[in-house]
């Protein structure tokens, strides 16, 4: 049996941030994982996905100047497009394993499943650790309808080398409307089925309205109140039934893919018997990301019950794990600005607080609602759709929220980021010269 000082089971980006963390500074550190080392974000999700989305983009620039110099639009060749794709995950896991290897971890192929509260087996070994990391991410949710077993996933969809002349999307979240807005500028047509009013939840409600109408004028159909109700496969085709204000409905498709909620991936690791708290939203961790329940336990990542699940934060929180197994109780995550990007043509960003977040922190809002359809650094790309709404704390005259859809919102979410990680005052952000004509020029303008 090998003993270590950490075991972390799930090697994506939270999991590797923390047995980095810990093996430099001297602990014995083991990894499993099952899939890839790398986890999700390079291998099937993040890398992958933007390759795609970038081709994307590049189409909805051409469309939307055909006419205004350019005599056509780009076409995506998507055979080729998935070749080039490929490249930036094929032998990567090798790579990255490779990389946790030079810095003395051992690393584990397989499922991990707990035998007791010190060991786990994976294959025919015994691992036992002083404490263990869960950072095993997520899965996508189990559906009961009829049909359920027919769909797709975003991993299924990520590795296609032909794209599908008919795709329908279940739910109204990242995955739909992301590999949607791929799918309608490569030509296919393009629907998503969600069963409430607004998509999108963690993102501005006025600005996704604008992202709807913007996805719609693209050509996907947005079927919203829509009960599914069953997916049935004929003839080589399938069939997405809904009820929508009373009216059955069915739309035929030749994929239909599951993004509808995602939960924590426990399955199979036997966590009852280590006392760890679960819940449907992920293990119960308090700010230092300690599991509640066990203290020799640490969530990180997608898996953990905390406010996001994103790269960037997973890394952040697994730096926090690390510290906190080195010293207990001496870190504690500080989610202050965190941005996020749905990258749709055009993408569409929210950083810091919702406004219906600063109203419940009783924080007296200032709010700059602009409609940037019109500001140069669009129109003279021939864009459409821009807005932005910005939240200031009128008391302490900072920013606490930023919203943006448009071109370049992913660029802008960085700025906006910096702005209200280090809150800097609104007055001290109007006096920087930014360089004309660029779309972070505009950040002051957005200001009010």
């Amino acid at each position: 049996m090998n003993n270590y000082d950490v075991i972390v089971i799930g090697a994506g980006p939270a999991g590797g941030a923390c047995a980095a963390e810990c093996a430099r500074s001297g602990l014995q550190v083991a990894m499993v994982e099952d899939y890839g080392f790398g986890g999700t974000c390079p291998l099937r999700g993040c890398n992958p996905k933007k390759v795609l989305t970038g081709a994307a983009e590049i189409v909805a620039l051409a469309q939307g100047l055909t006419g205004k110099g350019l005599d056509r639009a780009s076409t995506i060749i998507w055979e080729d497009l998935a070749k080039f794709r490929d490249e930036f995950v094929k032998g990567k896991k090798d790579k990255i394993e490779r990389a946790y290897q030079d810095l003395g971890i051992d690393t584990y192929s397989g499922r991990a499943r707990f035998v007791d509260n010190y060991r786990i087996r994976v294959s025919s070994e015994i691992l036992q650790g002083s404490y263990f990391v869960l950072a095993t991410g997520i899965k996508p949710a189990l559906l009961s309808f009829p049909g359920h077993e027919l769909l797709s996933t975003s991993d299924d969809f990520l590795i296609m080398n032909t794209l599908p002349g008919q795709i329908c999307f279940i739910g109204g979240g990242f995955i739909s409307f992301e590999l949607a807005s791929v799918a309608a500028l490569a030509g296919a047509r393009v629907s998503i089925v969600h069963r409430g009013p607004r998509v999108l939840k963690q993102f501005d409600f006025d600005l996704t309205s604008g992202l709807v109408k913007a996805m719609e004028d693209a050509g996907v159909k947005i079927h919203l109140n829509a009960d599914l109700e069953s997916v049935h496969r004929k003839d080589g085709q399938y069939a997405v039934n809904f009820r929508k204000n009373g009216q059955q409905s069915s739309i035929k498709a030749d994929m239909v893919v599951h993004g509808a909620g995602r939960t924590p991936d426990v399955e199979g690791l036997n966590l009852e018997l280590t006392g760890v708290e679960l819940s449907s939203r992920g293990i119960t961790v308090d700010r230092h990301m300690q599991s509640t329940s066990n203290k020799r336990f640490f969530a990180v990542g997608d898996v953990a019950d905390t406010p996001y699940a994103l790269t960037p934060t997973g890394d952040l929180e697994g730096k926090v794990a690390a510290a906190n197994i080195l010293k207990s109780g001496s870190t504690a995550c500080d989610y202050l600005g965190v941005p996020r990007v749905v990258f749709t043509s055009p993408p569409l960003c929210a950083v810091g607080l919702l406004e219906e977040q600063a109203l419940e922190k009783k924080i007296t809002l200032e709010k700059v609602h602009l409609d940037m359809s019109d500001w140069f650094s669009w129109t003279h790309l021939g864009q459409r759709h821009g807005a932005c709404k910005i939240l200031l704390d009128k008391d302490r005259k900072v920013i606490v929220g930023a919203h943006v859809l448009g071109m370049g919102a992913e660029e802008l979410a960085n700025m906006f980021a910096l702005a209200i990680r280090l809150e800097l005052p609104v007055e001290k952000i109007k006096q920087v010269l930014l360089a004309y004509p660029t779309k972070g020029y505009y950040f002051k303008k957005m200001l009010g």
